[in-house]
């Protein structure tokens, strides 16, 4: 069966086939000339069939769906990264389509061989697609993976063979920078594989603190403590945070008095700070008094008038009473109806001052047929006809067909018998009439077939081979998978100190082992943690014993006389630290009756101990431009600080309403910066204005937003938050084939379900009828009905029940 496409695939597969059919012919001179050194090169090919009808036969997955391992490409001489072409062979039928350089089966019932009566086609010529294979071996930080780089198509590339990333291997690390009291240390860790680094916080000393001061809490600040470092005099940190106090406000002040239409402003001040914060008054309530009443119509309802007692222009409609409605006369016939055309009956409304009319359909009299003469009699291959004429009107009439009266068929006699190969031919003749014969076809036989699938191994490649069980002559082999090719790991024997290791390459499927190099002997022993063989003592050293817990050897340390200087006891300062500089002092031993002394650093304090309250003013901030200050370390005024304050914009009031919008206009509403004489000004929108808000989501193609549509008019309607369309979400889905619809292979959309391409198409699957139920029994004048429903999908089909013979059978 044909694949259906539409007319723009027809279009694109014939520049397809026809760029295809160009690189074909040139793609043996194409040299490649890829660095062989980054990754591992191979040559691939796989084959395409081509229709008979210039149509999109397979479209390729797209690059980012790596093409399944299980039927790779078929590879060639890894080293000189040329192209070869398989052989062609003459093979049965086997219903398979190419995508993305796999080939891949096409869904057949193995239980059941197809029908002799379709005999299988001819093989019809195969497009070749050939592939470069580049290895990308994986690295700490990055996958491994087979590229399939096309030579004839782009669009048929796609990677496979993915292996995880390794991940790093760090050594032991090393400190690159010694922790003090101030400042915490670093400690660096180096990858094994790639020199990639990381780094560690080593923790700053341990410190000890009294407390320097105790600062209280106020409504603007919080209160804390400053604690004093006892190891490092001037470093300090604040702790034991206090909240703010609540502020003390006023009873407040009304700056803004409320009126029907806006609300009015109260601002509380505190009396410590001077903060202040503002409420809302609400709108003053509006009250009302009746005006005019106006009196309900026919088709208008009636209400009073409400006028508002503190704005005289502001009225309202209330008290609706509803509209009376017509009082219809019984109407007059104003077209009178006939056989095929409707009448019209006409009414008037009786209310004084209402002129009102409606009109009504009076039914058509419809036609008032008799029982019918048969003007023509039937056949056995023709209707007859039977008319009908009108009894109201004898010019009108109507015919109907009278049904042929059909062939009665005999059981039907075996003309041509059947074969494996062959159809056969069974004649039926009429009963009725001996010259009409028709003819049906019986089934060839046809072969079955035994599938066995052999697997690829890491040299032999696999395959699936069709084994005929009446004829061996018709055994055949198909759906080819290329051997898999050894797969390496890299496996290390560790030398010891007295015996080498080495390193081989293992296959992890076939344990195919191939020598890499040999690791010498370290010569370094593994020695254990020592046993003491002589004490130390205070006039004499101990010795420590080490043994190599792989060939035995031994060694010897001494042990350090039992007294040995500790260096702990503070002693005097001899150079003062600053905030930058380390000082000296001298540390003493702590042993009891020891005086020994040695010189060692005190860490510089770290930080400068800026001046806050005598800082220098070099420019002075704006609300638009950034002001300058200089501060001074305490402890040494050549060291200086400048940092920018300020410059952050205008802080604009609430504003005040200059102009006041109408009804259809515009206002004004102006600001003024409480920092300086700035103002702005913002329009105010016309009260009749409001806007139903409707969030419109983004889908696969269209962009989101929010739609803010004026109810009163559209043209101040306007989108806003615009979010950008999300993009389809492609995934593959195989369709098994029913008897509705034929099966394929479609990429879609797994968000909205648009199908971007199609392909691996099957055929439909035979309607699987019941035993049928006679709809129409047949009689001796007309033959009947037998009804057939398919019990999958519910369709129906039809077959005759000759008409019964005289006899009534």
């Amino acid at each position: 069966m044909k694949r259906r496409v539409s007319a723009a695939k027809k279009i694109v597969a014939v520049a397809l086939a026809a760029t295809v059919a160009v690189s074909l012919t040139g793609c043996k001179k194409r040299k490649n000339n890829t660095n062989a050194a980054s990754s591992d090169v191979t040559t691939s090919q796989s084959q395409a069939a081509v229709p008979e009808t210039p149509e999109v036969t397979a479209t390729p997955a797209p690059t980012a769906t790596p093409a399944p391992t299980a039927a790779p490409a078929e590879n060639t001489d890894k080293k000189d990264n040329t192209t070869s072409e398989p052989t062609k062979t003459e093979k049965p039928s086997t219903g398979t389509s190419t995508s993305g350089g796999t080939t891949k089966p096409a869904a057949t019932k193995t239980s059941a061989p197809a029908p002799a009566a379709t005999p299988a086609p001819t093989a019809k010529p195969q497009v070749k697609y050939t592939f470069t294979v580049r290895r990308h071996e994986a690295t700490c930080t990055t996958q491994g993976y087979d590229e399939h780089i096309c030579h004839e198509w782009g669009g048929m590339n796609y990677n496979d063979r993915f292996v995880p990333a390794k991940g790093h291997s760090w050594d032991g690390g090393t400190v690159t920078k010694a922790a003090t009291y101030t400042e915490t240390g670093i400690k660096t860790f180096k990858c094994k594989e790639c020199d990639e680094t990381r780094t560690e916080e080593i923790p700053s000393l341990d410190k000890t603190y009294h407390i320097k001061s105790v600062v209280a809490p106020t409504c603007t600040a919080e209160g804390y403590t400053i604690y004093e470092c006892n190891e490092v005099p001037g470093l300090t940190y604040k702790g034991d945070y206090k909240a703010k106090l609540p502020h003390a406000y006023d009873a407040g002040k009304v700056t803004k008095p409320a009126t029907i239409y806006e609300k009015g402003t109260k601002t509380f001040t505190c009396t410590s700070c001077g903060a202040t914060y503002t409420e809302d008054i609400p709108v003053v309530e509006k009250t009302w008094h009746k005006g005019n009443t106006v009196a309900p119509t026919c088709t208008e309802k009636g209400y009073t008038v409400y006028i508002c007692d503190q704005d005289s222009a502001l009225t309202e409609k209330r008290d609706y009473t509803n509209a009376l409605g017509h009082a219809w006369d019984t109407g007059t016939v104003t077209t009178a109806a006939t056989c095929t055309t409707a009448g019209v009956k006409t009414y008037t409304c009786t209310r004084n001052g209402c002129t009102e009319t409606k009109t009504e359909e009076i039914p058509a009299l419809g036609h008032k047929w008799d029982d019918g003469t048969v003007t023509k009699a039937p056949t056995c291959t023709e209707d007859g006809v039977k008319t009908f004429t009108c009894k109201n009107d004898g010019n009108h009439t109507y015919t109907e067909p009278v049904p042929a009266t059909g062939h009665a068929w005999d059981e039907g006699v075996v003309t041509k018998e059947p074969t494996y190969e062959e159809d056969g031919e069974r004649t039926y003749t009429c009963q009725n009439d001996k010259t009409h014969v028709q003819k049906e076809v019986i089934p060839a036989l046809g072969y079955t077939f035994t599938e066995t699938v052999v697997p690829p191994t890491c040299t032999e490649d696999g395959y699936t081979l069709h084994t005929c069980n009446e004829n061996p002559a018709k055994t055949y082999q198909d759906t080819p998978v290329a051997a898999l090719g050894h797969q390496y790991k890299e496996v290390t024997t560790p030398a010891t100190c007295g015996a080498p290791g080495s390193v081989d390459n293992v296959c992890e499927r076939c344990n195919d082992k191939q020598h890499v190099s040999d690791i010498p002997a370290t010569g370094e022993h593994q020695w254990d943690e020592g046993v003491v063989t002589k004490e130390p003592t205070a006039t004499e050293t101990g010795i420590k014993t080490f043994t190599c817990t792989v060939c035995s050897a031994t060694k010897t340390e001494d042990i350090v006389k039992v007294h040995t200087h500790d260096y702990t006891r503070l002693g005097e300062i001899v150079e003062e630290p600053y905030c930058e500089t380390e000082g000296k002092r001298w540390m003493y031993c702590s042993y009891e009756g020891c005086n020994e002394r040695v010189l060692k650093p005190v860490p510089a304090i770290g930080y400068h101990d800026w001046d806050t309250e005598h800082t220098e003013c070099l420019k002075k901030a704006t609300c638009t431009e950034q002001g300058t200050m200089l501060m001074h370390c305490k402890r040494d005024a050549s060291h200086t600080m400048t940092y920018s304050y300020g410059g952050t914009g205008h802080i604009w009031d609430e504003g005040v309403i200059t102009t006041q919008p109408t009804y259809d206009e515009y206002g004004v509403r102006t600001l003024h910066c409480k920092n300086c004489d700035a103002t702005t000004t913002e329009k105010v929108l016309p009260t009749k204005y409001t806007f139903t808000v409707t969030v419109v989501p983004p889908t696969c193609t269209e962009d989101g937003y929010t739609m803010h549509k004026c109810n009163q008019d559209d043209s101040f309607s306007y989108k806003d938050n615009i979010v950008h369309s999300t993009g389809h979400h492609a995934a593959k889905r195989v369709i098994e084939p029913t008897c509705k619809e034929e099966g394929r292979t479609e990429i879609y959309c797994t968000v909205c379900g648009d199908v971007s391409s199609t392909f691996d198409f099957t055929p439909k699957k035979d309607h699987t009828w019941d035993n049928g139920v006679v709809t129409t029994e047949p009689t001796a004048e007309k033959d009947g009905v037998k009804t057939y429903t398919c019990t999958v999908c519910n369709e129906t089909k039809t077959e005759t029940i000759p008409r019964l013979n005289s006899s009534g059978k």
